[in-house]
């Protein structure tokens, strides 16, 4: 059984060296927190680690005049927020994706997993910003939107090299060079502006796709994650979620710019080279992440990777 804590009442916020503020929940359940960084008035950065010893269901409600804009780089493990309010589907983060949403006034959970790490970047932009640099972006800081995803892509080689960058200046404490942990942020925010602008203002339901469909692809995306151990195929999935092939595929290429076959794929190589470097043997990964003969799951890792899986755990 999931425990539930309330993120408002439940947290106590810490002082650190460098301009830093933690919060974190009561070690009693665990090591959670959430570091976050002042960039400049309407700009920070946060760096959370969630390791519950149980499930843990996080509630939070956020009320504000403005709306915020949030890019979030998973770093490590899976985490899931459900919005209360209707017609929104949840928002998935997950290692090696980039996720931009934003959010007004709203209510909302985020559930993670007992006895596994999670670990994501995010910066926090408020309108005021946009308005400041006067950044050509459709936000409006006196609208106040339901929360909305608005992309879910892999994270681009350039842009983890920023990330990186990032964490090791966070992380490291360099008080000495203020401007460039700015810098980093800047460019961050800049990089998926302009990618936002350019390959995802295409409304879903200008393709073809309804709400009702949109929630159901988003279900669809979910569930193959939740179930990468068994030996999914497209056509169970759709019959579990109450959708046609024809439209799980449209919906995936339209929102997230990929293929059902290929985001399942990324996902159960992803958790097995965690597992693999968690110290877990190339049968027991195997099996975990859906593969009923360790000989195909070897031969589906060292095309994905290059590399074959027995190399994983060798080199530990």
């Amino acid at each position: 059984m999931a425990f539930l804590v309330n993120k408002n009442a439940l947290t106590a916020v810490t002082n650190l060296q460098s301009g830093w503020q933690r919060q974190a929940i009561s070690s009693q359940l665990g090591e959670c927190y959430i570091d976050r960084f002042v960039i400049e008035p309407g700009l920070s950065i946060a760096y959370s680690r969630y390791t519950p010893t149980q499930d843990l269901i996080e509630e939070s409600t956020i009320e504000k005049d403005s709306s915020t804009l949030s890019l979030t780089y998973g770093l490590e493990g899976y985490s899931r927020y459900q919005a209360k309010q209707n017609n929104t589907e949840d928002f998935i983060f997950e290692p090696n994706y980039t996720t931009i949403t934003t959010f007004g006034n709203s209510s909302g959970k985020r559930v993670y997993a007992a006895n596994k790490t999670t670990s994501q970047l995010r910066i926090l932009v408020d309108g005021s910003v946009f308005k400041r640099y006067q950044i050509p972006f459709e936000f409006q800081a006196d609208k106040i939107p339901l929360p909305r995803q608005h992309q879910h892509i892999k994270t681009s080689k350039n842009t983890q090299h920023y990330i990186n960058r990032l964490m090791h200046l966070a992380l490291s404490d360099h008080t000495e060079r203020p401007l460039e942990k700015n810098i980093l942020v800047l460019n961050l925010l800049s990089e998926q502006l302009e990618r936002l602008q350019t390959n995802t203002m295409i409304e879903p339901q200008s393709l073809g796709i309804s709400l009702g469909d949109e929630h159901k692809i988003a279900q669809a995306r979910l569930f193959m994650i939740q179930h990468m151990s068994q030996p999914l195929s497209i056509a169970f999935v759709c019959q579990k979620i109450g959708i046609s092939e024809s439209k799980l595929k449209q919906g995936f290429n339209a929102i997230y710019n990929t293929s059902p076959y290929k985001l399942l794929l990324e996902a159960r190589m992803h958790k097995a080279w965690e597992l693999l470097t968690s110290g877990h043997q190339v049968a027991q990964t195997a099996y975990a992440v859906g593969y009923e003969h360790p000989s195909n799951f070897s031969a589906a890792f060292n095309r994905f990777y290059g590399c074959p899986p027995k190399s994983i755990t060798s080199s530990k």
